[in-house]
């Protein structure tokens, strides 16, 4: 049986040059569009990240979509 570290989830280091990108996108509410390690792809405006998901807001507002961040391949601003 392991130990409850083994369920943590990964550090969410705010220094690093990628999370401070994110929470500008955060902050200005600048549209996304957010491709997919398997070919798909989602757009919205980013509401929050954590150490697994980015939580993205649909143009249509419709519900939070929630996207795990080791499945993006790109994400680009739609500006």
């Amino acid at each position: 049986m392991g130990s409850s570290t083994d369920n943590r989830a990964p550090q969410f280091d705010t220094s690093q040059p990628g999370i401070r990108q994110f929470q500008s996108w955060i902050r200005e509410r600048t549209p996304l569009a957010v491709q997919l390690l398997d070919g798909s792809g989602v757009n919205g405006v980013p509401r929050w990240v954590d150490a697994e998901y980015l939580g993205l807001e649909p143009a249509n507002g419709g519900e939070l979509i929630l996207v795990a961040r080791q499945a993006m391949a790109l994400i680009r601003p739609l500006l």
